[in-house]
């Protein structure tokens, strides 16, 4: 499985983009010192999560044709990457997954992997904006939540592409998401600013990804 799903997400962002693959419950490396630091207090579920992360991360490295480096864990909680290079990373379905590139040709990178089920209806409306909300009223209660589902995707990839230029804690109702098409979104923030970008669908998991390119 993990092969097909990083051709799936591959297909989706890019040659620019290098993608890399964990099993969050067993990861086949460590943590370096300077990324354990954060870690210290952390359960075992935690730990093997946020390994899984940085075990990703390398893998994307050398598929780059870079060495490996540490990529710690910033005061805010985001990954540090080292210098000239952008990219996410995102837990969710049993699967972990890196993505990386250089910063001279993709300036912003985010990602998000959800189960592919409908949203639970109690968080709908934290989720969803009531223009959102509106515009899925006429549809099942079933169809409602797997749209949800995917708005939600939708602006946690978005959120990650922008977090790093503006580290501004940005709420749900921050952006409204129209989805454009069988494997597109397109988020708007609340200033005007459109965010495009592509979504796929993988035994059973949801990614969103974000990959903005100079002048985009």
């Amino acid at each position: 499985m993990t092969q097909r799903l990083i051709a799936c997400v591959q297909a989706m962002v890019g040659p620019a983009v290098a993608v890399a693959a964990q099993d969050p419950a067993a990861p086949t490396g460590t943590l370096w010192p300077a990324e354990a630091a954060a870690m210290v207090r952390a359960r075992p579920a935690r730990l093997a999560e946020f390994t899984s992360g940085r075990v990703a991360a390398r893998a994307a490295m050398a598929a780059l044709g870079l060495p490996p480096a540490a990529v710690p864990m910033g005061p805010d909680r985001a990954p540090l990457w080292p210098a000239g290079l952008v990219g996410s990373i995102s837990h969710g379905g049993g699967a972990c997954l890196a993505i990386l590139a250089r910063s001279n040709e993709v300036t912003a990178l985010g990602l998000d992997i959800e189960l592919d089920d409908p949203l639970p209806a109690d968080i709908i409306d934290e989720v969803l904006t009531p223009t959102e909300r509106a515009g899925i009223a006429h549809l099942s209660a079933l169809v409602q939540g797997q749209h949800a589902r995917l708005v939600f995707a939708a602006k946690e990839a978005a959120y990650k592409a922008i977090y790093p230029r503006d580290r501004t804690v940005l709420g749900f109702a921050a952006m409204t998401v129209r989805v454009a098409g069988p494997d597109s979104f397109a988020a708007t923030l609340s200033g005007g600013e459109i965010i495009a970008g592509r979504y796929a669908r993988h035994a059973g998991l949801l990614v969103a990804s974000v990959v903005r390119h100079p002048r985009s």
